[in-house]
């Protein structure tokens, strides 16, 4: 009896699923796919014009010319040497899954070298023009010697300026344009407030060869569903806390109100952490919706108390699912029995169960329509913005892909099986829910998902930079959790910063590489660990995560990327110690250099591994010929102003992580640093005015209630704060030698706005 009940109410569900109005696949726009082939290509070799046109529109507008030795222009022939290659090979797939089919890759590639048409000595050929590309084009680099003499990961929280540029890409039509490296091109974007963005380009050298690719991520990455010109990517800042690796199952209504009232107590929601997500502890079933929207004893109000819990304190509720389908479901095990034909079979004709769990046939619509569906719109319903979708490797790895007879029969394969899962969640959750992919690292549900757990159970560092070109561009990296105190770790060093002296050093280091790396930081430790301040600051100094796009079309890794392919990002060892950054605001460009100290072994540092270090900005892909001033963030050191290089700092046990600002100097008094986040004002700073008549800077500032927020200001020779204003706060200010600071404790999270007066 109580399972026929069970069974009315999913067909209840699924009904309503049906009757709702337009589906998130039926509401996208049709969209005309860019041509997988060359740009048309315009070339005037008497007056030395080239124009390059894709997609119906002109992505290169430029002029080659000559130069002697001198820099003048000379007249002389200018030829052009065009190449298209197309390479149609069979590939196989870059998971390298077992019974995972190969496919037929086509890459284009269209280079175009400009050569003198008579070679003369001391001829230097220059290029210069104008890109254009959508709103989602960014400036970025292509592996050269530029990253052995300096290797780094690199993104940029808006458009790059760095010098190491020497491509375009443009995410919206996926396609590419490459000039020389190692110098030898110029990219600048250009004013714009909305629209296509255009950058200035300039290549020089004896000669010059440009690179065009389209379809660059899907064809020469090999990522066949990646289709940018149908999905945008998430770029709210995915922050809060997962149940999983604190509690496991053991996580119920007691433990979630002491994780929410001392997330509130702690202010953690005005710092930027936005989801509480439940991960594998209140379901009632085994895959079935009615399994997943009946909740267990552990949770005794339910999802509505739950929901109502975390907006009480201004989060947003997360859930965990996954889409594998328990034999010990009463109603999985109704549906096997009623609807054979709506589970994948085997050769014999009997229906495939593996692990204790059937896969289901998503080319059926009625078992879509009755065992999926009606989950996703229930958790819609009742107030979910965060879904995570789990067993995505355990439906494909063991299940679509012991069944490859099935798969052709019914013309499908395991990627395209699971997408089918994923699309059907997706529509009935629509766009405005984040939806995240676990586990494995799948391409196949690109474009379907916001986000994609890279690793497998456990924090990993190091899966950031096997997939940093992905950041921003594909999807959303997530490394599974951010627990800041190991379970079982006896750490033995901490880290003095400026607002306490003993921080734990992990709970420093591992949420700031994820905010570094533009990734997912879902905190995951037991209630007591964020009731002790020494705690929360890395915490607190890394949330939001601030979006970035990658500043490399490449990966950083120390093995093959196909190596964390095949192992789904289990990385140990070989982490990046450096992580760069360009924070881009209307009034401010500067860059963020982060060094992390990494462990070498399970409990030991190395004090030899970092030692005071010589930085050259040319290296960062920073003008040599300007003067910077760099800013130490958990110190609160100045480290002067600088032309060409500056000295790094030697870090020992106790030392783990440096976060350097590194701004150009100008003549007149500059914020350098903020004490709100290691972006040292990106998340804060909302605008900043130098007022030269009056000697006054002035701006605004996002602060959080109770949190020392200082300011600090470079102090060119000659300046002296005089005074300082703070909208509604009482402010604090000091001279030093070369800088100043001035200093509020907020009495409410809010806009501040200040006025800083100074003399000369």
């Amino acid at each position: 009896m109580a399972t026929r009940s069970l069974v009315r109410q999913l067909s209840l569900l699924a009904i309503s699923a049906v009757l709702a109005g337009a589906s998130w696949a039926a509401a996208q726009k049709k969209i005309e796919p860019p041509a997988n082939a060359p740009a048309a290509v315009e070339w005037n070799a008497g007056k030395g014009t080239l124009s390059l046109r894709y997609h119906g529109t002109v992505i290169l507008d430029a002029v080659v010319a000559a130069q002697d030795k001198d820099g003048k222009k000379i007249r002389t022939g200018i030829k052009m040497e065009p190449t298209e290659t197309t390479d149609e090979k069979v590939e196989q797939p870059w998971t390298k899954r077992v019974n995972h089919p190969s496919e037929v890759v086509r890459k284009v590639e269209q280079r175009l070298k400009f050569v003198p048409a008579k070679p003369q000595e001391g001829v230097t050929l220059v290029l210069q023009g104008t890109v254009t590309g959508s709103e989602e084009a960014f400036p970025a680099e292509t592996l050269s010697e530029a990253q052995e003499r300096f290797p780094y990961v690199r993104n940029s929280v808006g458009l790059s300026r760095n010098l190491r540029n020497n491509a375009v890409y443009d995410r919206r039509w996926d396609w590419v344009l490459i000039g020389p490296p190692d110098g030898h091109t110029r990219i600048e974007p250009k004013p714009q407030e909305k629209g296509p963005i255009a950058f200035a380009w300039e290549s020089r050298g004896a000669s010059i060869e440009l690179v065009f690719r389209p379809r660059f991520y899907q064809k020469h990455k090999n990522l066949k569903y990646y289709q940018p010109w149908t999905y945008k990517v998430w770029k709210g800042s995915v922050t809060g806390f997962c149940s999983w690796w604190a509690y496991k199952a053991g996580f119920n209504q007691k433990t979630l109100d002491e994780i929410v009232n001392v997330f509130s107590a702690k202010n953690l929601p005005d710092f930027g952490y936005r989801y509480v997500q439940f991960d594998n502890c209140y379901q009632t079933g085994g895959g079935s919706p009615v399994g997943f929207l009946r909740w267990n004893g552990k949770f005794p109000g339910g999802p509505g108390y739950v929901v109502k819990k975390i907006r009480s304190v201004g989060m947003e509720a997360g859930i965990w699912v996954y889409c594998v389908f328990k034999r010990g479901d009463p109603v999985v095990k109704e549906m096997v029995e009623k609807h054979p034909e709506w589970f994948v079979h085997k050769p014999d004709g009997q229906i495939f169960t593996n692990r204790g769990w059937y896969a289901l046939d998503t080319t059926d619509k009625d078992a879509l329509a009755r065992l999926v569906r009606p989950t996703y719109r229930g958790l819609k319903k009742q107030g979910f913005t965060y879904v995570k979708i789990d067993g995505a490797g355990d439906m494909v790895d063991w299940g679509y892909r012991k069944c490859p007879e099935y798969l052709k029969k019914i013309d499908s394969s395991p990627g395209e099986a699971l997408r089918k899962f994923y699309e059907a969640a997706r529509e009935e959750l629509g766009s405005d829910v984040y939806l995240l992919s676990c586990w494995g690292v799948l391409p196949e549900v690109i474009g379907v998902v916001d986000s994609c757990r890279l690793a497998t159970d456990g924090f990993r560092a190091a899966s950031f930079q096997g997939f940093n070109s992905w950041e921003g561009v594909v999807w959303r990296n997530d490394p599974d959790h951010c627990d800041i105190l190991p379970v079982g770790r006896k750490e033995q060093s901490v880290m003095k910063t400026f607002a306490v002296k003993d921080a734990p050093l992990d709970t420093i280091i591992r949420p700031s590489v994820i905010s570094m790396a533009g990734g997912v930081l879902l905190l995951s430790d037991k209630a007591e660990v964020y009731k002790e301040d020494r705690n929360l600051e890395g915490a607190k100094r890394s949330s939001p995560v601030l979006f970035t796009v990658p500043g490399q079309l490449y990966d950083f890794t120390p093995r093959d990327p196909r190596w964390f392919f095949r192992n789904h990002a289990r990385a140990g060892g070989g982490e990046s110690r450096w992580w760069f950054s360009e924070i881009d605001r209307p009034f401010d460009h500067w860059s963020v250099l982060a060094r992390f100290n990494w462990r070498q072994k399970k409990l030991e540092w190395k004090r030899s591994d970092a030692p005071e270090k010589e930085i050259k900005f040319a290296d960062l892909g920073l003008s040599d010929d300007r003067e910077y001033l760099v800013f130490e963030f958990w110190s609160q050191k100045f480290l002067g102003k600088s032309k060409g290089s500056f000295t790094a700092p030697a870090q020992d046990t106790n030392n783990g992580l440096q976060v350097f600002a590194i701004r150009e100097a100008r003549p007149h008094p500059w914020v350098i640093s903020t004490t709100r986040h290691i972006s040292q004002g990106g998340v804060s700073l909302l605008d900043v005015k130098w007022d030269s008549g009056g000697k006054v800077l002035s701006g605004k500032s996002s602060v959080v209630i109770g949190d020392p927020y200082v300011m600090t200001v470079h102090l060119p020779e000659g300046f002296r704060l005089q005074g300082a204003r703070v909208s509604g706060e009482t402010v604090k200010t000091q001279n030093l030698t070369r800088t100043a600071a001035v200093r509020i404790i907020p009495s409410a999270t809010k806009t501040v706005n200040w006025k800083i007066k100074f003399a000369k």
